[in-house]
Parts: structure tokens; C-alpha cells; sequence
């Protein structure tokens, strides 16, 4: 490993960011997240805040930054109700690019960059943590 924290074996930036949840924290309860849908997650405040979005279909979960890679904002921006109606895509409030709620790829939009995924897991008792 390298001194470098912008090195590639660094990992992903966002494991960087000072309030970035550490491996292992509780982040919600499955219970807690329509089906589908999503919650927003938000660690520390002002200009340094760390915003996840977590995805929820059937029993499965899956996290990502609230960051569009086209705007540099989050996705909820203009609001917290960026899942489709089908619950298959997420959308940017900014500029309605679309994303797959399964993997973050990018469906349509300015550039053919998606979403940074968040490891995440759901224990058996629903409890969802930081993988």
C-alpha cells in the first residue's frame, strides 16, 4: 500500500470521506425502507456531509453516494423521491438522468458514468450494516 490516498489501491474515495460510515456500522433496519424503495442517509452536516442512498427490493439492498456523476449534486437535490414508479431506475432530480436501481449503471443522461456503489449487507435479523 501506498502513502498516496488518491493511489488506485486506495479504493474507492468515498471510503476517504471523514464521516463515510465505518465497515460494520448499523445504518437502518430492512423494515424500515418501502418495498420498493429508498431511504437517504446522511452523516455529518454542512458542505462536508457524507449522503448514501440505500435501495430496497424484496429482501435485498443496495447502497449507493447520493452523488449524479454528471452534476456533482445529490440526486435528491430537489427532493427525496428519485425511485420509479416500477422501482427498477433511479432519478436524478437535477436533470432526470436514470440509473439502475440494481447495479447504478447509467441508462440515460449527459455521459456514460453511473452511480459509486456502497457495500452494504442485511443480517438475518434485517438489520442493514457497512459491508
Amino acid at each position: 500500500m501506498t502513502d498516496n490516498p488518491f493511489a488506485p489501491e486506495a479504493g474507492p474515495a468515498w471510503r476517504r470521506h471523514p464521516h463515510a460510515p465505518a465497515a460494520g456500522a448499523v445504518l437502518a433496519r430492512l423494515n424500515e425502507i418501502e418495498d420498493p424503495g429508498v431511504r437517504q442517509l446522511a452523516f455529518g452536516a454542512g458542505r462536508r456531509v457524507f449522503s448514501m442512498l440505500l435501495v430496497r427490493r424484496g429482501g435485498m439492498v443496495r447502497a449507493f453516494l447520493d452523488a449524479c456523476p454528471h452534476a456533482f449534486l445529490p440526486l435528491t437535490w430537489r427532493g427525496g423521491s428519485v425511485l420509479s414508479a416500477d422501482g427498477q431506475r433511479l432519478i436524478c432530480s437535477n436533470h432526470f438522468a436514470e440509473f439502475d436501481a440494481e447495479d447504478g449503471s447509467s441508462l440515460s443522461g449527459p455521459a456514460d458514468c453511473g452511480l459509486d456503489a456502497i457495500p452494504v449487507r442485511v443480517e438475518a435479523n434485517g438489520v442493514i450494516v457497512m459491508g
